[in-house]
């Protein structure tokens, strides 16, 4: 039987980093995975010639964090830029260096109404706050800049927020700043009271870093080579290097505590260690140790369907993320990844990439050609691409669960699973609601979870 000081569940991004960092510190480590290769969502696709990642991403380099692990992993294959040109639209205009709504221009009476119904909660006792994202939006932001943040959000989440926890806002970081006036007039509300600070956003257009937060820094990395599928290549070899013991084709099939640890059932060898590490939902473990506690009715799950179009590349944008916030339009976001990639043949061809949120249960429908065809109009019609700009060829392809967002309620059912979880073993780890994605799981990572996993 394999002995190791800590296996660790899922070769996902959480898993790569933990078992990385924990290699490094001297620990023996077995990861494990049921897919035959690391890497999870960020595994890229094969199609037509060209390595398509699943979704908007590249590597954040702008913490010593993000720096160290992603230089080490890609090493010489490892491309940094500056140039990380990102834009928003709630309509027609599109605010360039602005991730969240920008209603300035195209809806200027809401802009109105917004800034009378915000000098009005200025004036307001504070309040405690509410266990309604919706109701969180009205109440920081005012009825009317409130029922279009909740439409927004209700497009990036593709259901109903009504029963949304006000928790989730942590994830929906794009929707807290949204901008309605000019960058002069932005800055002069926010200079004025912490009470517009905390509400309204600039654009870094505006050349006013105070109030850029960590986007005033364009420091951002991409693999130089086969795509983000080459960072999982890497990943595994890097971890195997380091000494971790790599299983990939691999399920967990029970986990059981013993006097020094945990012992683990696979569809390979049996495993030990001193402490477990589960990096996936955590209604799988519950059904692995026979906790009858369901999770899913706590949590809200966003699918997400993804669009590739091949197209020349000189009629692209010259921005790499645009973020669309318009009601009349489906994707939430577009981008640009074959130009940033590098993968342009000869022709001069490359690809576009849309997301459109959609609902587990109505994801099938949403993947067709005939969504095909409005994504594309939605494209054009967003100013991504040049009017006139034809496609070559399209894919598409979807994941049921992309994310999930905490429903009104959620507390007592997570704090009675991690209770349960825990009597079963204390040698048993967990990811923390709500601190799945890349740089908030490495910053849980530092701040918390790397003295709970040593010990």
């Amino acid at each position: 039987m394999t002995q190791a000081d800590i296996i660790i569940v899922g070769g996902g991004f959480a898993g790569i980093y933990s078992a990385w960092r924990l290699a490094r510190d001297g620990m023996r480590v077995t990861l494990v995975e049921a897919s035959d290769h690391l890497g999870g969502t960020l595994w890229s696709r094969d199609w037509n010639g060209y390595l398509v990642d699943p979704g908007t991403h590249n590597f954040d380099l702008r913490s010593p964090i993000g720096a160290e692990f992603y230089s080490d992993i890609l090493r010489d294959d490892l491309e940094e830029t500056d140039r990380h040109d990102f834009a928003s639209t709630t309509a027609r205009t599109v605010s360039h260096g602005f991730e969240m709504p920008d209603f300035s221009v195209d809806d200027p009476d809401l802009c109105r109404a917004a800034l009378e119904e915000l000098s009005r909660l200025k004036g307001s006792a504070e309040r405690d706050p509410p266990e309604s994202l919706v109701e969180w939006f009205a109440a920081t932001y005012g009825k009317t800049l409130g029922e279009r943040l909740v439409a927004a959000l209700e497009k990036v989440i593709a259901a109903p927020a009504s029963d949304i926890a006000v928790e989730a806002r942590g994830a929906l970081g794009m929707l807290t700043r949204p901008k309605i006036g000019t960058d002069r007039e932005m800055i002069a509300l926010k200079e004025s009271d912490p009470f517009y600070d905390a509400r309204l956003g600039v654009t870094l257009e505006s050349g006013d870093p105070r109030f850029a937060g960590r986007s005033v820094h364009k420091r951002f990395g991409y693999p130089s080579k086969g795509a983000l599928r080459g960072f999982c290549i890497s990943a595994e070899a890097r971890l195997r290097e380091l000494g971790v013991d790599v299983l990939t084709g691999t399920k967990v099939t029970a986990i059981a505590a013993t006097t020094s640890g945990v012992a683990v059932e696979t569809t390979g060898a049996p495993l030990s260690g001193g402490r477990l590490f589960w990096t996936l939902p955590d209604n799988g473990l519950l059904d692995l140790l026979g906790i009858s506690i369901d999770l899913k009715a706590v949590v809200q799950p966003v699918g997400s369907a993804f669009f590739a179009f091949e197209v020349p590349s000189a009629a692209i944008a010259d921005i790499d993320y645009l973020h669309d916030f318009s009601p009349s339009r489906r994707p939430y976001r577009y981008n640009r990844a074959g130009v940033y990639s590098g993968q342009i043949k000869e022709d001069g061809r490359t690809f576009v990439t849309a997301e459109v949120p959609s609902h587990p249960a109505q994801l099938v429908a949403v993947l067709c050609d005939a969504v095909a065809d409005t994504v594309w109009q939605d494209i054009r019609e967003a100013g991504f691409v040049q009017p006139g700009t034809e496609v070559t060829a399209h894919t598409h392809w979807g994941y049921p669960v992309a994310f999930t967002l905490p429903r009104i309620g959620w507390r007592g059912p997570m704090e009675a699973a991690a209770a349960a979880i825990a009597s079963t073993s204390p040698r048993l780890s967990t990811i923390r609601f709500g601190h799945r994605g890349r740089h908030a799981f490495m910053t849980l990572y530092e701040d918390t979870l790397q003295h709970e996993l040593r010990t």
